[in-house]
């Protein structure tokens, strides 16, 4: 009996296991209205950070027209940096770019007139590529990067595939040729990692700008400033049709958030303007500062066989901006424990996700487990139970 008496007392104590107290995924708020889709071509909108809310027509790669500037101007930046406020290097103007000025204003492109013997510093240069939209300029820039046109394709296609721009294909930086292809959802990628750029946004912003030769020039983009819009790219042409790329930024609940989207292949630039408006408009509506977990949430617990009970906690609230009728996924990682278990014990964490926003916070108890009594030692049920 002595030896069962024993045998029960030093038995290890079980580890326990946590049982979760809440939901894998939910629906944050309402589901949202249809969206105002333009009944022709492709688009696509996203949040900055969430990814992708909508998507409307065929999302097969399609000519992208002027669009393609902004991987141009985006490697120029990378390949050579310019801070704020300074002009950066010189470009010298060449009676060959005076030749391709005077080719391509034939051909009824887009161009931006340049005389040989001027110089253009890389910031000029920039804005003549994304306020008027030469694309002439889109090619000197390319030049003047890469050494040949067909280099500087090279190029724009190795960073489109390392952006994860998996339907696009450049031919040439201006997007006249309509062998540059893409869709509105690699157009929003590639236009959120140029608008990371201060120089880049700053540009795109400018209603205008007075540059050599040309003198003041005016933005293609005829809806900046409304709806909160800020930029980001004009494109047309007979094959694409008329394309806008647009980034706005609006406040949801008193906290910012930025809007991106992509119209492509509509009649005009005024009805791309119109739907990108549209669209910002009826999307802010289901814009909400949202609590995603929050300290006064039980998310798991530990019960011990004997009656102790510790409750499982996050360290800080996360609250973010989200769009209606969005999931959001929690997964909890926490481990089996063994008494005794000391109150505020980290023991895992959780991660939540709405969207393509992500994030990981610790977790701790409330509360501590101890080690058994005497007697749940001898009383607990198992082989060697006295009773």
């Amino acid at each position: 009996m002595l030896a069962l008496v024993l045998l029960q007392l030093l038995r290890p104590v079980p580890r326990i296991g946590p049982t979760s107290l809440q939901p894998v995924s939910k629906q944050l708020g309402p589901t949202p209205p249809d969206l105002p889709w333009p009944t022709l071509g492709s688009s696509a909108v996203a949040v900055a950070g969430l990814g992708t809310i909508g998507t409307h027509g065929s999302q097969t790669a399609l000519p992208l027209a002027s669009t393609v500037k902004m991987m141009t101007a985006l490697l120029v930046l990378e390949d050579h940096p310019l801070p704020l406020a300074q002009q950066g290097p010189m470009i010298p103007i060449s009676a060959d770019d005076v030749a391709t000025y005077q080719s391509e204003k034939g051909q009824g492109q887009s161009v931006f007139p340049v005389a040989a013997g001027e110089q253009l510093s890389e910031y000029q240069a920039l804005e003549a590529l994304l306020v008027p939209s030469g694309n002439n300029i889109a090619d000197l820039l390319a030049v003047w990067d890469a050494g040949s046109l067909s280099a500087f394709a090279g190029k724009m296609n190795v960073r489109a595939t390392a952006a994860g721009m998996t339907h696009t294909k450049y031919v040439d930086a201006s997007g006249f040729s309509p062998g540059s292809v893409g869709t509105p959802a690699d157009l929003i990628t590639l236009a959120e990692l140029a608008m990371q750029n201060p120089v880049f946004a700053e540009i795109v912003n400018q209603p205008e700008a007075t540059l050599p030769v040309a003198g003041r020039v005016f933005n293609v983009d005829a809806a900046l400033g409304q709806e909160g819009i800020i930029g980001v790219k004009t494109g047309s042409s007979s094959q694409a049709g008329a394309c806008f790329v647009f980034a706005a930024d609006v406040k949801a609940d008193g906290q910012s958030a930025r809007i991106f989207g992509a119209v492509l292949g509509l009649p005009t630039l005024d009805d791309a303007f119109n739907a990108a408006t549209g669209l910002v408009h009826a999307i802010v509506p289901g814009l909400h500062n949202r609590s995603i977990i929050s300290t006064d949430q039980v998310i798991a617990e530990y019960s011990a066989p004997w009656g102790d009970q510790a409750t499982i906690f996050v360290e800080q609230d996360i609250n973010w901006v989200v769009y209606d009728g969005m999931t959001l996924h929690e997964t909890t990682d926490l481990k089996p424990i063994a008494p005794p278990l000391a109150s505020g014990s980290n023991v895992g964490s959780v991660t939540v996700r709405v969207g393509d926003k992500k994030t990981s916070i610790p977790l701790k108890t409330t509360g501590g487990i101890f080690d058994p009594d005497v007697f749940w030692r001898l009383t607990r049920l198992g082989s060697s139970a006295l009773f």
